[in-house]
């Protein structure tokens, strides 16, 4: 294959052609450097790419382009889409250890998180919540953030509400006290039977 037909492959929605063309770049980083560091931005987009194949597999040579040294690449934590900043976040760990970004700019970044955390796809909000809580060990999330989390705390759909009052069992960001003032937002969502109304009442059972 041509270069640019490789390189037009990275984008294909066929996983097994997609593959090919990546081996293929692989292989052009030892014999045919060149195209590819003309190609840096080109390979950088495919990290906002929509299609979530397209997008993991090139988060998948990561190696490949920080070899490359390609720019921009944390720009991923603040996009626009949930997906494509998920893709990023999820990976939070990595990009310090390649030295992408360090722990100082993922505290200065830490606001377009929140966004995850309230995400519409259900999925990506509670992989979110997960991450959260190691965020908040690392001292990513601290009290300085707590009248952000207090609007999750009250957050008018209940999904994201009791889901953010079961992670403060673990996060601690609030006092006890703290939370029995707002606990009347907790209390109301054991008015209809659902399952966040078992949630619910098990949170407020261990808040007891």
């Amino acid at each position: 294959m041509q270069v640019r037909e490789i390189l037009s492959s990275l984008k294909d929605p066929d996983p097994r052609r997609r593959r090919n063309a990546w081996n293929a770049v692989e292989r052009m980083k030892d014999d045919n450097l060149f195209p590819l560091i003309k190609s840096r931005l080109y390979l950088r987009s495919l990290l906002w790419n929509s299609l979530e194949g397209i997008r993991e597999d090139a988060w998948s040579h990561l190696d490949l382009l920080v070899y490359l040294n390609v720019k921009g690449i944390e720009r991923t934590l603040k996009a626009r889409s949930d997906t494509i900043k998920w893709s990023a976040w999820q990976r939070v760990n990595l990009l310090v250890e390649k030295g992408i970004v360090d722990w100082g700019y993922i505290y200065s970044v830490r606001d377009s998180y929140w966004r995850l955390l309230k995400s519409r796809y259900p999925t990506i909000r509670k992989k979110a919540w997960k991450l959260f809580q190691k965020l908040v060990k690392e001292g990513i999330f601290t009290e300085k953030d707590k009248p952000r989390y207090m609007n999750l705390l009250k957050a008018e759909k209940a999904s994201i509400r009791v889901m953010a009052w079961k992670n403060e069992l673990s996060t601690r960001l609030f006092s006890k006290e703290e939370l029995r003032n707002i606990l009347p937002y907790l209390q109301e969502l054991t008015k209809e039977d659902s399952k966040v109304k078992l949630e619910a009442e098990k949170i407020i059972h261990e808040l007891s």
